[in-house]
């Protein structure tokens, strides 16, 4: 949450004092609950609430609401006890807004929630806020403003015209993240996350009423899908499934609406389907592997790529290992990337034995990490690199700077809940140079290394426009490591 710092040699005393300091990874502090709104999905329980702070004439100053951050229990109990606390008229100082106003039910200002925040917004309300509990240490008369000073100005949030309906549902239950938070998130790690998954074929990991209820793959279009999100018939096989792809945010926004909670893109994008431009590594390790076995086996994939003249980046995988990715220019065929990706694990299988594995056979594992080359095969996928995963705790796919791995930052160490501090003091992604770093597929000579594949999987083949109604043309390539369109 922070540190709590000192002048070295001054004594302690009680109250405030310029002596102590408190340093916040992120905007956080307490807020006064003037009302709540209930919950849409579930009975008696809360779906928002209003918040304000006391200025210095006594007005509680509205600053807007808190959507996320509660779970199924703790929503429970605030509407138990805010519904005891019902008054006909609003607390707040001034006029609410018929938006601020609308639904809302309010409550004697009683109760003080901790509230962590991305930044305030010009009009004075919270951007992002999340719920981190109540403080029943604190008398609601003594909240104010704890920081009257401009907040540091963070990268400005793209806005979606993607409407959420039943933004308070749960998506993680035991993290507390609703569809809303997950939207918010999502807004927050775009400028990093578009190039990995704008124009490029999509499957969706779906988990409507969220997780731990009904989850699956989707890989086509469903009834209800959003105008944002996009289909595209695959050039090559032309009976299979029309492809699913996005161009904007507004696309992610609407994968939000529809309850995807994992993104697995192609390692191809659209214009450039049959040439891949990226080769994906996914370190999976058996019962009984140690962390920094993980991190050891990341770091002897980097030498090896680095061998050939390929340069990598990182990331957790929001499960139990790491990826590890190398940037390619999109000129060799699938079959070429996949006989080079699947030849580097199996050396590094044949070398250490007793480390690694690089066949799938669970039976095989025990004690040793699977070097996963198959995510490299057309049409197969990688979680993308910021995406969440549909797992307790809501942990991400995150990626990292080589010189970050360690024992701190585990598999799962970073979750919708706490990439809000990592992203804001961010200058640029760890991930800014991935598409600087691209070249084309080495021609390896070694025996060991790469017979070559099919020298037709060399032919280019421009991505066709899908003949149904709504089916729209693919765009320009977005370059790995870029931007996307918002």
């Amino acid at each position: 949450e922070g540190v709590v710092s000192k002048l070295r040699n001054g004594p302690y005393r009680s109250g405030r004092s310029k002596d102590w300091m408190k340093s916040k990874c992120s905007e956080r502090q307490e807020f006064v609950i003037g009302g709540f709104v209930p919950s849409t999905v579930t009975r008696k329980a809360i779906g928002a609430l209003a918040l304000g702070y006391y200025d210095k004439d006594g007005g509680l100053i509205h600053v807007g609401r808190v959507g996320t951050g509660f779970t199924a229990a703790v929503a429970a109990d605030l509407y138990k006890r805010l519904d005891k606390i019902r008054v006909a008229k609003s607390p707040f100082a001034g006029r609410l807004t018929t938006e601020q106003s609308a639904q809302l039910i309010y409550v004697k200002p009683e109760f003080v929630a901790e509230i962590e925040f991305r930044a305030w917004t010009a009009d004075r309300n919270l951007r992002h806020a999340a719920f981190r509990g109540l403080r029943e240490d604190k008398p609601a008369a003594d909240v104010v403003r704890e920081n009257d000073a401009p907040t540091p100005s963070a990268a400005p949030i793209p806005k979606t015209a993607v409407r959420l309906t039943h933004p308070d549902r749960l998506y993680w239950p035991d993290a507390g993240v609703t569809k809303a938070g997950l939207a918010d998130y999502s807004a927050m790690v775009w400028k990093y996350m578009a190039a990995f998954v704008v124009a490029r074929p999509l499957a969706l990991l779906r988990c409507p009423s969220g997780v731990g209820e009904t989850c699956f793959f989707q890989k086509r279009a469903w009834k209800g899908l959003s105008r944002a999100i996009h289909v595209a018939a695959d050039p090559v096989k032309a009976d299979a499934e029309a492809l699913l792809w996005i161009d904007g945010l507004d696309g992610l926004i609407g994968l939000v609406q529809g309850g995807v909670l994992e993104i697995h893109p192609w390692g191809s994008a659209l214009v450039t389907l049959e040439q891949p431009d990226m080769i994906t590594m996914d370190l999976d390790p058996g019962e009984g592997v140690a962390w920094m076995d993980v991190i050891a086996a990341a770091k002897e994939l980097r030498e090896r790529f680095a061998h050939h003249g390929l340069a990598t980046f990182v990331k957790t995988s929001g499960g139990k290992g790491l990826h590890v990715v190398a940037p390619l220019k999109p000129r060799a065929g699938w079959e070429d990337v996949k006989a080079f990706s699947k030849a580097i694990a199996q050396e590094m299988a044949a070398d250490e034995p007793d480390r690694y594995v690089a066949t799938i056979t669970k039976s095989k594992r025990r004690g040793k990490i699977l070097i996963d080359y198959l995510r490299n095969g057309r049409g197969a996928t990688a979680v993308a690199p910021y995406s969440p995963r549909a797992r307790a705790g809501a942990p991400v796919s995150m990626p990292l700077a080589w010189e970050e791995l360690g024992p701190e930052i585990g598999p799962a160490y970073f979750t919708i809940g706490n990439a809000e501090a990592r992203m804001s003091r961010l200058d640029a992604g760890p991930w800014e140079d991935f598409s600087r770093a691209a070249v084309p597929l080495p021609q390896v000579r070694k025996p060991k290394l790469l017979k070559s594949a099919s020298s037709s999987s060399h032919k280019k083949i421009a991505p066709t426009k899908a003949r149904k109604p709504g089916r729209r043309e693919v765009p320009a390539a977005h370059e790995a490591g870029g931007g996307g369109k918002s």
